[in-house]
């Protein structure tokens, strides 16, 4: 019994990764709400989203006086 002690602790660390991954792999996402959007709705949320962004990095009059460098 005791040549096997270090074998067993050898195993511990690979077993126990591989049980975790699949542990990981089979619970549900916390990042994703449970409810899937449909894609018109996703579409247009990403559009308004993008019109944000454009208005938020317009450039400024004084901008674009200044000279590129």
């Amino acid at each position: 019994m005791s040549q096997f002690l270090p074998y067993v602790l050898i195993l511990a660390c690979p077993v126990s990764m591989g049980l975790m991954m699949w542990f990981m792999m089979r619970s549900p996402k916390g990042t994703q709400s449970t409810q899937q959007e449909s894609p018109d709705v996703r579409i247009s949320r990403l559009e308004r989203e993008i019109e944000a962004l454009r208005g938020a990095h317009e450039p400024t009059p004084a901008d674009q006086e200044r000279p590129a460098s």
